[in-house]
């Protein structure tokens, strides 16, 4: 109604228009009328061929700028093909998609009588050319039960060969409109089962998505053709028995009950094509459900053939935080598939304001929250977890593993912000000549810092740090400042925007994969970014980013000289130590 009221010559216009149309022909009768809603309606009496079309045309409240739209006004009949469904509006001439606001609802009321006059003609009914041009999504959007097929999954099914049944394994994931089926394993023969091999290990587990895992069986026999009715589970073993195949594992009731066991069965003929997926409900009643088969796509290359070189690539990040688990995660997309995560908190609420993860991990350490979220993000990924406070109060043997265990990376992330954990990763990288990154939203999210330090490439991390505070000495004060302290209870929370944190994350993730595909020349010549988020402090705007020209020590340690003589000393030290160990192994024997 709000449309007629703001432009009551454009409402005035419509009433004139239709009731100029009922004048001029014997085949309409209109009634005008508000809705429940406050919609403005016009009841439509379409005599076609000597039926009567009961049908109702709706003026939406963005009228004109949106089209009117004609429907039957009994939700249960369909009048033709040019429909959205039972009851739902009819695709006409003029529609959402090349809707001009000089168009009326007298000239949708015109389109619709000559579709219908065409298409219902009792003697020789004509067929109107559709202008359908719908998304798979669109045509998706009424199928609840949907299985995904991966590449995987095909090249796996295409291998088997013809007049073959084999059995599978299943995962289910139950969402508000849609049930979604993945297939994990096909045995063949007697060989170890098969698994999907681009499936995510996140999939194949009940966490965190409680996939419902399940079994079925897959038959190929090229006397399969995609098009066969198939309504019951009558018409599915009746079809399977005359291709030759054994049903008795089909309809397995559960031990005790008269309850049948779910079953997934997979159809596929001479061609892919003809592939079709069922289930047989868990029931008393024997259910077929056919599922809707979401194909992969024909080019599903989205990454640099350069990606491939991060699967091989060991990351270790420390900081699990917000810039840590945005980054983890944006690599993992890009194609790192081996972690090492290193943090000792867990997630609470007050921390989803900025995190990557949500409350489905509330209460979990973060290590573990993230693993399982870079599980179901792609298929091959592996994650080593310690929750571990790095330089914090941990026992020596736990902190000695940790510190190896990132020895053992390929290339460190520092996303702690913190100068004390700064100082045994600038040592571990230096000492094994690993490549270490940092980066840090400052204060109130107006800006914020990355920072490289390659082996051979640029100063050592120290050096790299002490370049920093040089060059921030020759600058005004910066605002919001904030001692950074180690110490668990003087922690404070940063104030920041979720898509402030995120724009540094990314800027470091960009960072990382430069360092971890070791370009040469470098996308990024400089070690060391500033970057505004906002007209603050140096920054005259936003995205103003400041690089830093660092220059300082190198890797390599200027060490004393070894002499022969200290080296003979040493190894008697080492010498003695192993002959007083032999006796006193031999001591306790007895």
């Amino acid at each position: 109604m709000k449309w007629a009221l703001s432009d009551p010559v454009r409402f005035l216009h419509e009433r004139a228009e239709l009731n100029q149309l009922e004048d001029e022909v014997d085949w309409l009768v209109t009634a005008w009328r508000v809705g429940g809603d406050g919609t403005i309606e016009v009841d439509l009496d379409l005599l076609v061929h000597g039926r009567t079309y009961a049908g109702r045309m709706a003026y939406p409240d963005v009228f004109p700028n949106s089209p009117p739209y004609i429907r039957p006004r009994n939700s249960s009949e369909r009048w033709t093909i040019h429909q959205y469904g039972e009851g739902g509006p009819l695709c006409l001439q003029w529609r959402a998609d090349n809707w001009q606001t000089h168009v009326t609802g007298a000239d949708l009321v015109r389109s619709a009588f000559n579709l219908l006059t065409t298409e219902q003609h009792p003697e020789q009914p004509g067929v109107v050319p559709s202008a359908h041009c719908l998304t798979e999504g669109q045509t998706m959007s009424g199928d609840e039960y949907r299985f995904v097929a991966t590449k995987g999954f095909i090249q796996t099914l295409l291998g088997i060969s013809p007049n073959y049944n084999l059995p599978i394994k299943t995962h289910t994931l139950f969402n508000l409109t849609a049930t979604v089926s993945f297939i994990s394993e096909i045995s063949i023969d007697d060989s170890p089962a098969r698994t999907i091999p681009d499936l995510p290990s996140g999939i194949s587990t009940y966490f965190p998505l409680f996939a419902l895992k399940g079994d079925g069986w897959v038959f190929r026999t090229e006397a399969f053709v995609g098009g066969m009715c198939i309504k019951s589970v009558d018409d599915l073993l009746r079809m399977l028995t005359d291709f030759g195949f054994c049903i008795d594992d089909i309809l397995v009731k559960e031990e005790g009950t008269n309850k049948y066991k779910e079953k997934m069965i997979v159809l596929l003929g001479a061609e892919l094509t003809s592939l079709r997926v069922f289930s047989v409900a868990a029931s008393e009643q024997l259910v077929l459900r056919e599922y809707r088969v979401i194909m992969p796509p024909g080019l599903d290359t989205r990454l640099l053939e350069e990606s491939e070189q991060l699967f091989r690539v060991r990351v270790g990040i420390v900081g699990l935080g917000s810039i840590g688990s945005k980054v983890a995660v944006s690599l993992a997309r890009s194609g790192v598939r081996r972690f090492l995560l290193v943090d000792d908190d867990y997630l609470v609420p007050g921390n989803l304001v900025r995190h990557e993860l949500s409350w489905a991990f509330i209460g979990v350490h973060k290590v573990y929250a993230v693993r399982d979220t870079l599980r179901l993000i792609a298929a091959g990924v592996n994650v080593d977890v310690r929750s571990h406070r790095i330089a914090g109060q941990e026992s020596a043997l736990s902190a000695a593993a940790a510190l190896k265990d990132l020895a053992n990376c390929d290339l460190l992330i520092d996303a702690t912000a913190n100068p004390e954990v700064f100082l045994l990763m600038a040592a571990i990288a230096k000492a094994h000549k690993k490549s270490l990154l940092w980066g840090e939203l400052f204060a109130s999210g107006y800006g914020g810092l990355i920072a490289r330090a390659r082996p051979d490439l640029d100063p050592n991390p120290l050096a790299v740090r002490s370049a920093i505070y040089a060059h921030l000495a020759t600058l005004p004060s910066a605002p919001f400042q904030q001692a950074n302290g180690y110490d668990v209870d003087q922690e404070q929370p940063l104030v920041a925007y979720d898509s402030d944190v995120g724009h540094i994350a990314a800027s470091l993730t960009r960072f990382a994969i430069d360092v971890a595909l070791k370009r040469n020349p470098s996308q990024f010549p400089y070690a060391v970014y500033l970057i505004g988020l906002r007209r603050e402090w140096i920054f005259e705007q936003p995205f103003d980013t400041r690089p830093i020209d660092v220059q300082g020590d190198g890797w390599d340690e200027v060490a004393e000289p070894i002499t022969d003589e200290k080296r003979l000393v040493a190894l008697k030290v080492l010498l003695n130590l192993c002959e007083e160990k032999q006796p006193a192994q031999s001591d306790s024997a007895f």
